[in-house]
């Protein structure tokens, strides 16, 4: 089991609600969506996996770049067991405001998806040109995203996700319902007084109510107080009442910074 891609699929939604054009008032932007301190113009993250005693597997490369006021530009993953590509680049007009996000799977044709804002209700929309289904997007006082709203061409809710957040604006509970009312992924988050995860908790009620369990160690920081490598020890419990540790990932990165 990858819990690795576990998290990044059930995070899915969430990924395309967080960009930030530069006079959205209501979104933050993303570098500080993704806890990033300073402003980086260049991320790379490498995530390995390997327990004690045996050479460490590459299992993916995330390249993310951003403009000197933290919007996203382009995030791309390289998934190196399956030697796939995922990219994602951010479009904005003359006046910095973010319009669309074109996603590429593999080799599949790129897609757009137009951005809308409704400053009457604060929130963002986000439509697929082909399908017309539409993902309607909250977010706090602060611009930090309180959730979404997945819905059909005909209006219909599919599925959302909610979250709740502490003072520091850092998630302590993401819920993902499909259809609303049914819940498919709980998850809980403890953070640090440095603004790290120290501990997440994910429950699996579509399959079963089992939990995946991780606890994060930093063992290196740079300057600007961002982490440079993350040790992520994961354990699957199963409500059955099993317990099974799960391989240890490790995410290295290089963080080049804007002037």
């Amino acid at each position: 089991m990858n819990t690795c891609r576990i998290l990044l699929f059930a995070l899915l939604p969430l990924t395309v609600a967080l960009g930030g054009g530069k006079h959205l008032e209501i979104m933050a932007p993303l570098s500080r969506q993704q806890d990033f301190h300073g402003k980086p113009q260049q991320v790379i993250e490498r995530c390995f996996e390997g327990d004690d005693g045996k050479a460490p597997k590459l299992l993916s490369t995330t390249r993310s770049e951003f403009d000197a006021d933290g919007n996203a530009l382009r995030i791309e993953e390289v998934d190196e067991v399956e030697k796939k590509t995922d990219s994602e680049i951010y479009q904005y007009d003359a006046e910095g405001t973010w319009t669309a996000l074109v996603e590429q799977s593999g080799g599949a044709s790129p897609t757009t998806f137009r951005i809308f804002l409704d400053a009457a209700s604060r929130r963002i929309a986000h439509v697929d040109a082909k399908s017309k289904q539409t993902e309607f997007y909250t977010y706090s006082a602060q611009g930090f995203e309180l959730g979404t709203v997945t819905k059909t061409s005909t209006g219909k809710v599919e599925e959302q996700t909610t979250m709740q957040r502490n003072a520091a604006n850092k998630e302590e509970r993401v819920v993902f319902e499909e259809p609303p009312g049914k819940k498919t992924t709980e998850m809980s988050i403890q953070w640090s007084d440095k603004g790290f995860q120290t501990q997440e908790t994910m429950i699996m009620h579509d399959e079963g109510g089992d939990r995946i369990v991780v606890t994060f160690e930093y063992p290196e920081v740079d300057a600007a107080g961002n982490w440079l490598v993350q040790i992520k020890k994961q354990v699957l419990h199963q409500a059955k009442g099993e317990t099974i540790p799960l391989p240890t990932e490790t995410n290295k990165r290089e963080i080049k910074y804007h002037p």
